[in-house]
């Protein structure tokens, strides 16, 4: 998958999980238009750029390779409170970044 399509993707999920924050609010905080968050959903922004692609991380709380390396799907998992609590503030990003490795540190290669 390309990473235009698997930004596509992520866009969508991450809006939905970070409080289900509109097209409107995202463009807002990275200082776009909506219809540039609407055309990179739909896949059809082919180089979004570099500090465009950042700044969405950051403002969704999420490391960059995780954004357009990797399909996100949204997943349910009981947490402590506090655990919680880290994921929704500014170091969620590299909380997310541990998780991805230790899973990956644990799934079997084929």
């Amino acid at each position: 998958m390309s990473l235009t399509k698997i930004l596509a993707k992520n866009l969508r999920v991450l809006r939905d999980l970070r409080g289900r924050v509109g097209q409107l609010e995202l463009a807002n905080r990275i200082g776009v238009s909506r219809r540039t968050i609407a055309r990179l959903e739909s896949a059809e922004i082919a180089d979004p750029g570099v500090a465009q692609v950042r700044a969405l991380a950051e403002t969704l709380r999420v490391p960059i390779e995780l954004l357009i390396e990797r399909s996100l799907v949204p997943v349910v998992v009981p947490l402590p409170a506090e655990v919680r609590e880290r994921l929704e503030g500014p170091e969620a990003a590299e909380l997310l970044r541990r998780f991805v490795q230790a899973a990956d540190e644990f799934t079997p290669r084929q």
